[in-house]
């Protein structure tokens, strides 16, 4: 690859990235701009938002690393974030869009009528979505190390200028600049699949010779495709989208396709992991898989051109954490300092300090999909079964939701420390919901005893 040419490419995209970024972040007025673009993102956006959001590092650098060593099984994982989309887009979406609140937290004090819950809930997808957050600058290191750009002042300039629009523009700049880079993205990633498939017919990519037997992988299985389906419905970054929309129709629209189009691109770092795998590329230590494969089967510019679109889609990812986890630290815990000072002003200083911790953490992590799996696990065990059946209830039972989160937590640390042979996954939801229903019994029981002393007393 032509290192200047990337060099000048790259930061020539986030100059207007920047500048797309600035128009949208005029008329910011009160939180609700600056977390919900105002509740009237129309459908086009709106699609590309959520594809932007999903296409990140793990679909593309992490399932590619993984495809070398596994091969065509892992299309399980982008299958995940695929169907995810497409689940939230046959009415889940448009049951979230219904909710009058601005993060997924704040339903379990809307029907369970618990503020500790809600906070609880938000602690959980704080953790969580900083984690994923923190897999995102995993991959944007891994990629620039790979191309021998192991540059700290070059990695620091690349997010101190996402940092800054991401923080002064709120959802409004994030959702304009999405929709630039999935676009981008998209399309270089979909050339670049045709062009190297046209010019390359007599490798066997899509036999599984030299792969790793199925049944060697079939404990990851059950991570990758379902860990990011199920996280997909109580993630934030989603949720909040799913709130931002102009109305239910058009969120449930939007994240249909949105899924559709995240499963196609999701073929093509499948594809070249596999390719590097049966061809033998040699992938230098600490390098990418993606960025290897590209660049030993295209030519300088087409490979620059790709660098820069999976630096896009890690950082449309990144931005969508960077403000849903502001969201959660904003709209779930009353600051006093927001109260009594210029709240705007207060709401994207938080932005840059998470922005500025996720960058720090990530130097002491390396496997993106690892942390990715670990990050959906968590939020999926304990809160998956609560909002589910908060979705479908106008009014829920605290003492059966407290029971979920309790059981699905105990599930996800137990199964870490005493593996099992069945999926952990599936059983700590199981836990989950074995605690909501042992809650829903507690309670029903307490209300006949409590009318049965009524009778007694009258």
């Amino acid at each position: 690859m032509n290192i200047t040419l990337f060099i000048f490419l790259l930061f020539s995209l986030q100059i207007f990235y920047w500048f797309i970024g600035q128009r949208a972040s005029k008329n910011l007025n009160n939180q609700e701009d600056y977390f919900l673009a105002g509740k009237k993102v129309s459908f086009f956006p709106l699609m590309m938002t959520f594809l932007a959001t999903q296409v990140g590092g793990g679909v593309i650098l992490g399932a590619a690393d993984e495809s070398y060593i596994y091969g065509w099984p892992v299309l399980l994982f982008p299958l995940g974030s695929a169907l995810g989309l497409i689940l939230l887009g046959c009415g889940l979406g448009r049951r979230l869009a219904t909710f009058q609140v601005s993060t997924i937290a704040q339903i379990f004090e809307v029907v369970y009528g618990s503020i500790k819950l809600k906070k609880i809930a938000s602690c959980l997808s704080i953790i969580s979505l900083f984690m994923i957050l923190v897999g995102q600058i995993i991959a944007s290191n891994k990629f620039l190390i790979s191309l021998g750009l192991n540059n700290i002042p070059i990695f620091i300039l690349f997010w101190s200028i996402v940092i800054f629009y991401t923080a002064k523009g709120g959802l409004k700049a994030v959702i304009s600049t999405d929709l630039v880079q999935a676009a981008f993205f998209s399309i270089t990633f979909l050339f670049c699949f045709g062009f190297v498939f046209f010019s390359q017919p007599n490798v066997p990519v899509f036999q599984s010779s030299n792969i790793e037997d199925f049944t060697n992988v079939s404990s990851k299985l059950y991570g990758w495709l379902l860990m990011p389906l199920l996280f997909m419905i109580i993630e934030q970054s989603m949720g909040q989208r799913c709130f931002a929309g102009d109305s239910p129709k058009i969120v449930s629209k939007a994240t249909l396709i949105a899924g559709i189009i995240t499963m196609v691109i999701g073929i093509v770092p499948v594809y070249f992991g596999t390719f590097a795998n049966i061809t033998n590329l040699p992938i230098p230590e600490g390098g990418s898989v993606l960025m290897t494969a590209i660049e030993k089967t295209t030519n300088p510019l087409m490979t620059a051109l790709v660098g820069c679109a999976i630096l896009a889609a890690i950082i449309s990812t990144a931005t969508s954490l960077i403000n849903a986890i502001s969201s959660n630290l904003v709209s779930d815990f009353k600051f006093a300092s927001i109260q009594k000072i210029n709240s705007i002003l207060s709401v994207k200083t938080i932005t840059c300090l998470i922005s500025i911790g996720a960058i720090f953490c990530a130097f002491y992590f390396n496997n993106i999909v690892t942390v990715l799996i670990l990050s959906y696990e968590l939020s999926v065990s304990c809160l998956l079964i609560p909002i589910l059946f908060a979705l479908f209830k106008k009014e829920g039972n605290f003492i059966a939701a407290w029971m979920a989160v309790i059981m699905g937590a105990f599930g996800f640390i137990l199964f870490r420390i005493q593996p099992i042979d069945f999926p952990k996954e599936l059983i700590s939801i199981f836990l989950s919901f074995l605690g909501y229903v042992v809650g829903e019994v507690i309670a029903v029981h307490s209300l006949r005893s409590k009318a049965n002393l009524e009778n007694v007393l009258e």
